[in-house]
């Protein structure tokens, strides 16, 4: 069997390798994830088709001293590490945010312009006729003469012009004056007349220097065209209508202030939203003078701070591991039996989620990171279950203690094992890529933990003489333990006061789920990267410079017709700071007209809004904006959309099928292993009890908790705790005698397992806690602490009292045992 053992061995140094380097597959970004079920999926899709976007991210970068040296340095980094990089100083951003703006009210400009050119031509021709007055002040004196000298009887003319004149003024109405002015414009077409009256119009040297000092045109064209208009607008249309539109849609309120604060200035560097975290890691350490922030540098600080918390975990979980095995065990190979078939379930499931991704299976950095407590916990689990029963068959001096404690205790973890599998299988069948990626690396991590606990751990004590098993005393550890007589006393309490721990146990349920759908969850980026980082302080940073994120929401139809909800959605979103641009809207200003600016906002029966929210990406006022629009029914794209449709779909997903569906099938496979329905049913609901109290604690702890880690504690909780409920119903079965002595007895006989376990499986987790990342130390504290409150409340109290008031009704209908001898 030696050569067996040292193929163990050669085996682990083999795949260390890879466990080793494995957080370098990590993927950080949501992007793998996101399918064309989302709806910002589908808007990246219509920008991309009909709008001619780009997908690109923005790298903010803060960074003190004089603007010429930090331009020349970012020009020079930017493009030395990233693909593609363009960067955008503080002055090329206005003067592009300036070219935009003014595109956009181009169509405003033309339409002003257009109106008041017909104006601009009267006032040409007057300038013309006034010059010509001036050069033959004849013809003007003979207008006047007839315009005022013949109403007054004062000029008298057989003309056929003064015929005509004397025939129109009799038939008009209003004043003398009014009748008069009016009659030679019909006849004379000559505006300039109105210039003068009955009382001056024969004083020649009045008359040229009215003309030769007359410069209020707008007075004349207004009295022609009965329009109010100004000297500038029908002197220069061009130049009004740009003062114009933009008096009246000002431009955006962004202005160099917004880039430059103190001695500290703000460029923006845009990549392709496919850029290699590697890339902005490297570009993040080359530039390591100046704070960056945004979408990818978040993301790969992320990276950098796993991969450092992976190291550290696993070190930490196998200093614990080592402690808590040497207080239960206390001998020196059995511990180094216990570690080195977790190392080994490690090196296994790292190898194969390795072999994965050459069918492409991405490695989300959660679903890598939760791998080692897992395995370690399982493994050392199944595997201490072996050396105690073990060590008991030893004791009872049975003829061939390794077959007899494997064929009890191997069958157990096998049931055991299948039923996680079956667990973790329902979140692979989700309809949540997030999710089947999560699945996947926790049925990987099931599997990888039985292989070692099945098998090494029967090469390792078959190989080993039984002298060495017990180094440095002198005889093998003794499943007998004085803690037993303690279990079997609370145990008694227990069934004795069965009621009572009843109604306590629905008070705690009550409570608990009370305070979990009372609390929220959060995406808060200080969850997944430390608060100290540079891409948190640079987040602070940013709210006080350009402050402002991008959605972009995709209504269907033609806006004009969408008028009013585009209308009051644009009003709505201004108020609240942000910042529109579209068919009916230029930055905080709304345009009445239904039919401005409409071809750049409208393409293919899509309108376009343009939404600069008044926060940075990620942030808890960008996303519960963007979560307000998404909920509104609108099609919204963009970070923090995509951001908002994965966690809500993933979360949603996950308590409305792949929970209930992760309890319907754990309680199938053991209805039908059983033989019993109630005690899957009591099962699941003691676990759900667990589950309850463990996120609650965090919740009142933490306040609000990261949104993937209540479901992270419940997918582990409802596949790892059916263990140590299943040991205790394992031995029930195989005890003799009346029901409750055999439930005290099990509880008594397993005491020891399920306390090592517990710690163990507790330990193993709670070495999260030694994580930078906080929402790791919520997972940590929170699955350590419920299989805490597992092993110590509900196992040994719970789980008696409600099986002791059940009796028999716990096996019906009993199909089948799992023992020969019970059957």
């Amino acid at each position: 069997m030696k050569p067996y053992l040292i193929l163990w061995f050669i085996l682990l140094v083999a795949l260390a390798p890879i466990a080793i380097n494995i957080q370098h597959l990590f993927v950080y970004s949501d992007s793998p994830f996101l399918t064309n079920q989302y709806g910002s999926v589908e808007v990246k899709n219509i920008l991309i088709k009909y709008f001619n976007y780009s997908s690109k991210d923005n790298i903010y970068i803060i960074i003190k001293g004089n603007y010429t040296y930090a331009e020349k340095l970012i020009n020079e980094t930017a493009p030395r590490y990233l693909s593609n990089a363009q960067v955008i100083s503080p002055y090329s951003f206005l003067n592009q945010t300036n070219k935009t703006y003014f595109a956009t009210i181009e169509p405003l400009i033309e339409k002003v312009y257009n109106k008041i050119l017909s104006l601009h031509a009267l006032y040409q021709n007057l300038t013309l006729l006034r010059d010509e007055l001036l050069s033959n002040l004849t013809f003007l004196e003979y207008q006047l003469n007839v315009t005022y000298g013949i109403p007054k009887m004062m000029f008298k003319s057989n003309s056929s012009t003064a015929i005509k004149f004397l025939a129109i003024y009799s038939h008009l109405n209003g004043s003398s004056l009014e009748r008069a002015r009016n009659a030679s414009y019909l006849v004379f077409k000559d505006p300039f007349v109105f210039l003068f009256s009955f009382n001056n119009y024969t004083n020649l040297t009045l008359i040229r220097e009215t003309l030769y000092n007359f410069s209020n045109y707008s007075y004349l064209v207004s009295l022609i065209t009965k329009e109010n208009v100004t000297n500038d607008e029908i002197e220069d249309p061009y130049n009004f209508s740009i003062t114009y539109v933009e008096k009246e849609f000002p431009p955006p309120p962004i202005s160099l202030n917004e880039f430059h604060k103190g001695d500290k200035w703000l460029f923006i560097v845009q990549v392709p939203s496919n850029e290699s975290l590697i890339n902005v890691e490297n570009f993040m350490k080359n530039l390591n003078e100046a704070i960056i922030t945004g979408h990818l540098p978040i993301y790969a600080e992320s990276a950098v701070v796993t991969e450092d918390d992976l190291k550290t975990i696993d070190i930490v979980t196998v200093i614990i591991l080592i402690i808590l095995l040497i207080v239960l065990i206390r001998s020196i190979i059995p511990i180094l039996i216990l570690v080195t078939t977790a190392l080994i379930g490690l090196v296994i499931a790292y190898s194969l989620l390795y072999l994965a991704t050459f069918l492409g299976y991405s490695i989300y950095y959660i679903s890598g990171l939760v791998i080692p407590p897992i395995v370690f916990g399982i493994t050392v689990d199944y595997s201490i279950l072996f050396l105690y029963r073990y060590f008991e068959e030893v004791r009872k001096g049975t003829k061939d203690p390794v077959y007899r404690s494997f064929k009890t205790a191997g069958k157990a973890v096998l049931f055991s094992g299948l039923s996680i599998t079956l667990g973790f299988s329902s979140f692979i069948i989700s309809n949540s890529p997030l999710l089947r990626n999560i699945g996947i690396a926790l049925v990987i991590s099931s599997i990888s933990s039985l292989i070692p606990a099945l098998l090494f751990i029967k090469t390792a004590i078959s190989s080993i003489p039984l002298r060495f098993l017990s180094f440095p005393k002198k005889e093998i550890p003794n499943p007998v333990d004085v803690r037993q007589k303690y279990l079997e006393k609370i145990s008694k309490k227990a069934i004795h006061y069965r009621y009572l721990v009843l109604v306590l146990m629905i008070i705690l349920g009550i409570i608990s789920y009370g305070i979990f759908i009372s609390h929220h969850t959060n995406v808060a980026i200080s969850e997944i990267v430390p608060s100290s980082s540079k891409v948190v302080i640079g987040e602070n940073e940013l709210s006080k410079f350009y402050n402002y994120s991008l959605d972009y929401i995709i209504i269907q139809g033609n806006p004009n017709q969408s008028y009013l909800q585009i209308y009051n959605l644009t009003k709505k979103l201004i108020g609240e700071g942000a910042l529109v641009y579209g068919p009916f809207s230029i930055g905080k200003t709304i345009i009445k007209n239904e039919t401005l600016i409409t071809t750049y906002y409208y393409s293919h029966g899509y309108t376009l809004l343009e939404v600069y929210l008044p926060y940075p990406v990620f942030s808890k006022g960008a996303i519960n904006l963007t979560k307000e629009l998404i909920k509104q029914g609108y099609l919204v794209g963009g970070s923090n959309a995509e951001r908002v449709n994965i966690v809500d779909n993933t979360v949603s997903l996950y308590y409305k099928e792949v929970l209930p569906l992760t309890i319907l099938i754990i309680t199938l496979y053991l209805v039908i292993s059983l033989g019993s329905v109630i005690v899957p049913i009591r099962l699941s609901l003691t676990l759900l009890l667990s589950s309850l109290f463990g996120v609650s604690v965090l919740y009142l702890i933490y306040g609000s908790l990261y949104w993937l880690t209540p479901l992270i504690v419940f997918a582990i909780m409802y596949s790892l705790g059916i263990d140590y409920d299943m040991f205790i119903i394992i031995r029930i079965i195989e005890e003799k005698g009346e029901e409750e002595n055999k439930i005290v007895n099990a509880v008594k006989n397993t005491g020891l397992v399920v306390t090592a376990a517990g710690l163990i499986l507790s330990g193993a987790f709670l070495s999260l806690l030694s994580s930078d990342m906080h929402f790791l130390q919520e997972i940590g504290l929170g699955v350590g602490l419920t299989i805490l409150f597992d092993t110590f409340i509900v196992r040994p109290i719970f789980v008696p009292a409600i099986m002791s008031i059940l009796k028999k009704y716990n096996w019906w209908p009993r199909m089948m045992s799992l023992t020969r001898d019970d059957r």
